[in-house]
């Protein structure tokens, strides 16, 4: 669908993998105001992908159906997930019509905290000597 980007905003990616370092998936979402009950929004990767491998391009995907459109203005939350390292990308950028609309910085959240150093020797040697 040509013509402007639509509203976005909220947008997050996250890149993290299982507890023992496998398994790594990508997990962008965000949010888009859509304008008619017959519009769908949806992301898809670009093909093809950008000379930078550390940044994944999603295309923003509008289409409409068919038939008798509402005049009605929602907000659709959009997710998009994929396998990777877990390591793989520190940014995805958005496009829209070919142009980027949004460039999010990707985190990549730690997913087991390790316990403090030394606090839990301590206890155990205090409850010995007790």
């Amino acid at each position: 669908m040509a013509g402007s980007a639509p509203s976005t905003s909220n947008w997050e990616a996250k890149e993290m993998t299982d507890l023992i370092g496998r398994n790594g998936r990508l997990t962008v979402t965000g949010e888009v105001v859509i304008h008619g009950s017959l519009t769908t929004v949806t992301l898809v990767p670009h093909r093809p992908q950008g000379i930078n491998p550390a940044i994944f391009l999603l295309d923003l995907k509008v289409t409409r159906e068919p038939g008798i459109d509402s005049h009605i203005v929602r907000t659709e939350n959009l997710s998009y997930e994929r396998k990777s390292s877990g390591h793989s990308y520190k940014e995805v950028d958005i496009l829209f019509d070919g142009k980027i609309i949004k460039s999010i910085k990707v985190s990549h959240p730690k997913t087991l905290t390790a316990p403090a150093k030394g606090k839990s020797a301590k206890k155990k040697a205090g409850k010995k000597a007790a």
